[in-house]
């Protein structure tokens, strides 16, 4: 829901659900409180709009309309079969294609994201670069699979920070075949991606 990385010159980097949009005045003014001088009882209260982000918004009609064939890989097809394989067909959500993205892949070294889980609308939104001939289906299915998996697992509030990839999503992540490989598959296809 947020992402606050503080850098050593004061400046912060913020990424936040677009559920703060409809936020009321006090939280966007907690936030900017937090943003200054990081105290406590700000982020506490920017922290529990976030977890109610669900209650608070309307969950978009664009969620569940998303495309799921693309010209290479068909996504409906593959989440059935993720679901069916590594679910026992419990996930109910969404799958699809996400909007396209025009700017630049990479930042501060960091990785691009392949692949979101959307709690509130139940959606799996893939990164369109993946529907590309050099991008083998079964990277695909490991990204809905991925995605899939943080529909079952909680996410662990420490802090006043949620974090959604715990030792539970860890383990039960192994399951996939060939791990190992699809990890390094996240580093070289972006390299490799137009």
């Amino acid at each position: 829901m947020i992402t606050v990385r503080f850098a050593g010159d004061g400046s912060a980097d913020v990424r936040l659900h677009r559920g703060f949009l409809d936020a009321p005045p006090e939280v966007h003014k907690a936030l900017r409180s937090y943003l200054r001088s990081r105290r406590r009882g700000a982020w506490l209260i920017v922290s529990a709009y976030a977890r109610g982000i669900g209650a608070h918004t309307r969950v978009g009609r664009g969620d569940s309309h998303l495309p799921a064939n693309g010209k290479v890989h068909d996504l409906n097809r593959i989440a059935r079969e993720v679901n069916r394989r590594f679910f026992n067909d419990r996930i109910k959500c969404h799958v699809g294609w996400g909007r396209r993205y025009r700017g630049r892949r990479s930042r501060r070294g960091r990785t691009i994201r392949y692949g979101s889980w959307d709690e509130s609308t139940r959606t799996v939104r893939v990164n369109p670069i993946l529907d590309d001939r050099c991008v083998p289906e079964e990277f695909v299915r490991y990204i809905v699979f991925h995605e899939m998996l943080h529909a079952i697992v909680p996410h662990e509030t420490e802090n006043g920070c949620r974090r959604h990839h715990t030792r539970q999503f860890r383990a039960l992540e192994k399951t996939f075949p060939r791990l190992g490989r699809m990890k390094t598959l996240c580093d070289e296809l972006l390299v490799t991606l137009p």
